[in-house]
């Protein structure tokens, strides 16, 4: 087949007879893209610009929260022993104190014993890569049990007098000034892994990616090691409280992580599906007579999952609540617990996490107990500040959250993990430091108590455009909160409806504006407010 050769000629020809009914068709198409785009800069400038208004329905009730927290995990142990008294006094009240985010949520970390000496030249706590400060002390004293065969280790761990809580000295004393700063009313025991002469790798993490590193027959000694411990913390440090704090033990932390290999840097327990799903079989049941023996009333917070992202590649929490849904137990629970990690504040994720829920297990709830923003450094931005804010937004208002975690109270890292930075300058003196999150933190936990039920809201802005988050919280004595976040760099003008009852308003906002505090403005409310650019601003309504 023989191809013509094109000339030139042939192409202004070609125009010539077809060139007018291009044109026209390249009008027509430049004509509808004007006219779409006009379109839609006019639904944006409308939505984004024009009279927004947020209604607040006090009678659609929705989620009773419970509260906020932080996890004392790593730090708190050499805080506690290395931290001067005036370090350790002001964290304290910066993070449970009424002055400072009035957290109401500890987050108690178990050690599985990776501090033992005998482990310092054993992989993975030899290598680099592995943190000093995330090896954890375990109060079993395990250097009587070393050489042990099973049936001795498991009598060993029913054992109380096999334990030593002397040991963990400085997590305890954090502790216990945390108790007294009057703020905390629940405590979660929680455990990144079992004690390590439980583990098939002997450590603890594992020593194969993925590998189910708690051996099968340990886990009743494993219910019994938590149990013991959790009791005699209670016993000692909680029992002469004048208000003693709701205690939940979380036996599992973030099970469908790896957990083992090359680069494991913290303790960790991998748990395929189904024997995680076997073990709070045995674990719920050990609780449930422990409780009855002993006139306890210990709860259980169940999966800690890595987050609520749906995956391809990896086991996801869908596959989780599936092997716990064939055990009678799985009828019993009215929430399970999840990390926001990888969802961010993104909304597909909660939608599409939400929507299997609605459709699979209606009504099963969901705590959220940890996050941090996973990036090297400290980023003292109000960038970042809101990010974290929108993710707790959403998690409240797209999850219908119970209560909100973040990951560490108190970090020394140069990472964005902590609330609260702790520092040992080069001449031996300490100090601390806060990044914007921590106010933007303080603006839910601060005006958000335990009991506060969520109500429905909804904006005009019905694009979403406006760049604009919001949610909304009664109490019993008629005290109603509202949080809204402004994404935008731009001011918005907005009206909040549905509240004409109301006539006064405490306001704290938090911009990137330097500020030391949350600076309360008592003011009327006509229900206009003026939300600067990205900002979060709380409002605290009274009659």
């Amino acid at each position: 087949m023989s191809l013509k050769k094109i000339t030139l000629g042939d192409v202004k020809s070609f125009f010539k007879n077809h060139g007018r009914k291009i044109a026209e068709k390249t009008g027509l198409v430049l004509l509808v893209l004007v006219i779409v785009t006009s379109v839609c800069l006019g639904i944006y400038s409308v939505s984004a610009y024009s009279n927004l208004r947020i209604t607040v329905d006090l009678n659609d009730e929705r989620q009773t929260v419970q509260g906020f927290g932080a996890s004392m995990a790593w730090t708190f142990q050499r805080l506690g022993l290395e931290g001067t008294d005036e370090v350790k006094e002001k964290s304290i009240e910066m993070l449970y104190g009424d002055s400072g985010l009035r957290l109401n949520i500890a987050r108690f970390n178990i050690g599985g014993g990776s501090l033992d000496s005998n482990l310092d030249d054993v992989v993975p706590y030899c290598y680099d890569w592995f943190d000093p400060d995330r090896r954890a002390e375990s109060f079993f004293v395990a250097e009587n049990y070393l050489d042990a065969d099973d049936a001795t280790l498991k009598a060993a761990f029913a054992d109380e007098n096999n334990y030593d809580f002397t040991r963990d000295a400085g997590a305890l004393e954090m502790l216990d000034m945390a108790l007294a700063a009057g703020n905390i009313d629940k405590i979660v025991f929680f455990a990144n892994s079992p004690h390590y002469l439980m583990t098939v790798s002997g450590t603890c993490t594992g020593a194969e990616v993925q590998q189910n590193n708690l051996k099968e027959e340990f886990y009743e000694a494993y219910c019994d090691y938590l149990l013991i411990i959790v009791d005699n913390i209670v016993k000692e440090h909680l029992s002469g409280l004048e208000n003693v704090p709701e205690v939940v033990i979380s036996p599992v932390n973030e099970p469908q992580w790896d957990w083992g290999g090359d680069g494991a840097s913290q303790e960790g327990c991998h748990f395929d599906p189904e024997p995680l799903a076997a073990f709070y079989d045995v674990f719920l049941d050990k609780l449930e007579a422990f409780n009855d023996a002993n006139g306890t009333s210990y709860e259980c917070d169940v999966l800690e999952s890595g987050n609520y992202k749906f995956y391809i590649d990896r086991k996801d929490i869908k596959e989780y609540l599936e092997a716990m849904s064939k055990y009678d137990y799985f009828d019993e629970i009215e929430y399970i617990s999840a990390h926001s990690y990888g969802a961010d504040d993104s909304k597909k994720h909660r939608e599409k996490y939400q929507n299997y829920i609605d459709k699979n297990y209606p009504g099963l709830g969901i705590s959220i107990t940890e996050y941090c923003e996973m990036e090297s450094g400290r980023y003292d931005t109000i960038e970042s500040g809101l990010l974290l804010g929108n993710v707790i937004s959403r998690d409240l208002t797209m999850l219908d959250a119970i209560d909100w975690n973040w990951w560490l109270a108190v970090s020394p890292c140069d990472y964005n993990d902590g609330l609260v930075y702790w520092d040992v300058l080069e001449d031996g003196s300490q100090k601390l430091s806060v990044l914007k999150r921590y106010y933007v933190m303080g603006q839910f936990s601060r005006y958000i108590e335990n009991g506060d039920i969520r109500v429905g809201a909804t904006c005009s802005d019905l694009t979403g455009w406006a760049n604009l988050d919001y949610s909304a919280y009664k109490r019993a004595d008629g005290t109603v909160v509202v949080v809204i976040i402004n994404n935008s760099k731009s001011d918005k003008n907005v009206t909040v409806g549905g509240l004409g009852d109301y006539t006064k308003a405490t306001v704290v906002c938090t911009t990137a504006e330097e500020q030391s505090g949350w600076n309360e403005v008592e003011t009327v409310w006509s229900g206009k407010v003026a939300l600067p650019a990205q900002s979060i601003t709380t409002y605290v309504l009274s009659k």
